[in-house]
């Protein structure tokens, strides 16, 4: 099971959320947190045992009884720090999107030349970042040379180039037009599904 939602679900309840706050000042053993809490052992007992699982609280044997206490590093981890995807995760994720990307473009650009743009938004944002990448950052094209660019991929360098000022990817100021970002990146995209 994922470990974010492992620790999610031992904080989603109010009594381990009330022995977390009582470990919070003092380790402690079953009997003690009981009779604090106003709770049978039986019950701090289950509650503890998620608590270890989830990596929240240590458990030590000392003689007759099984002491309890916060783990502190559980507790100083940020929500970001929680829920990011491990590594291997995220290199299979790239790998996915890289894999969906190449099928777009086998797709609707074979010959690097897309004759008409996909219908749905997320694989049409594929085709005008590769686009994109065809201007250089950092200079200033008239809008004559932005349609020839275009027009080497899409007939419609009206509406291409309408896409990219609008996916804010360009912009245009008195009839020139310069890329946002470095050319290679296109700038975060919010899809207009």
């Amino acid at each position: 099971m994922n470990e974010a939602l492992t620790i999610f679900k031992a904080l989603s309840d109010d009594a381990r959320l009330r022995i977390v706050r009582a470990l919070q000042d003092k380790e402690m053993y079953v009997e003690l947190l009981a009779e604090r809490l106003q709770l049978s052992p039986a019950t701090v007992s289950f509650h503890m045992k998620k608590l270890v699982a989830a990596g929240l609280v240590n458990a030590r044997k000392e003689q007759y009884y099984t002491i309890y206490s916060i783990r502190r590093e559980a507790f100083e981890m940020r929500v970001n720090d929680i829920v990011q995807e491990p590594d291997g995760q995220d290199a299979a994720e790239r790998q996915r999107e890289e894999m969906y990307r190449r099928k777009v473009l086998r797709s609707f650009m074979p010959d690097g030349y897309c004759e008409r743009l996909p219908v749905q938004m997320k694989k049409r944002v594929i085709i005008y970042e590769e686009i994109y990448r065809l201007f250089e950052p950092g200079r200033d094209y008239p809008e004559r040379e932005v349609n020839e660019i275009i027009a080497k991929v899409h007939d419609d360098f009206c509406l291409v180039r309408r896409a990219l000022i609008e996916l804010g990817w360009m912009t245009r100021e008195r009839g020139v037009y310069r890329l946002v970002g470095d050319g290679e990146t296109p700038p975060a995209t919010v899809y207009m599904e």
